[in-house]
């Protein structure tokens, strides 16, 4: 039948697992997988490993946070989960700034901050090339998608099969001191823009879309 055959078409395609990994800061990092907020703990320390690295301590984090390292979202650390904010915004960690814990059972879904401890720089962008899928319980292809904008095969070739089916749909989501937050940023805030793991636009200079003022909109955009 035709929808057996269309069923059969689609399986064939392998599925993707996409990392997304920010620069590091004394070597701490953030990491997602396929979008915010799909990792138990678990799954962070083995997704760290995989990354040649282990799951952050919170001193680590506060070390990297000294460096400039600040984002808006929740990840796992050892022992807590937090948000390390630099800038006071409404919409990350409850306007508040330093490291941000959140009051959370532990055993629901966020991101992971690793820490790479072979990295001797204060602040590198250089692309994270491999990750070690035989460390991972998940066997689907993977790609690794850089701050710099670069995209990897979990071997270290250059990934050719598209821009990132994360990027910009569901990133603009943050974390604003809530238990499960789903509070979305304005679309101007995205992760792969300075503002996401740097200073957030202020809301004064946020484009309109309900007057039909600003930036236009994507088709496909979840705004």
């Amino acid at each position: 039948s035709i929808r057996s055959k269309f069923l059969t078409f689609f399986l064939s395609f392998p599925l993707i697992t996409e990392f997304n990994v920010s620069c590091r800061y004394g070597g701490v990092f953030h990491v997602e997988k396929n979008g915010r907020y799909s990792l138990t703990r678990s799954e962070a320390v083995e997704l760290c490993r995989a990354l040649n690295s282990t799951l952050a301590t919170l001193e680590q984090l506060k070390k990297a946070h000294e460096l400039g390292f600040e984002t808006c979202r929740y990840g796992f650390v050892v022992g807590h989960i937090v948000i390390p904010r630099i800038t006071p915004y409404h919409l990350c960690a409850a306007n508040n700034t330093g490291i941000y814990k959140l009051s959370a059972n532990t055993t629901a879904r966020y991101d992971a901050y690793c820490y790479n401890e072979t990295e001797t720089e204060e602040k590198t962008c250089e692309p994270v090339v491999k990750i070690d899928t035989s460390l991972l319980s998940n066997q689907d292809e993977t790609v690794i998608d850089n701050a710099d904008g670069s995209r990897y095969n979990a071997g270290g070739t250059h990934h050719t099969g598209g821009e990132s089916s994360t990027s910009g749909v569901d990133d603009e989501n943050a974390g604003s001191g809530s238990t499960h937050e789903t509070t979305p940023m304005d679309a101007s805030i995205r992760r792969s823009s300075p503002s996401y793991y740097g200073n957030p636009t202020p809301v004064s200079q946020l484009p309109d879309h309900t007057s039909g003022g600003g930036e236009k909109e994507i088709p496909g955009k979840d705004y």
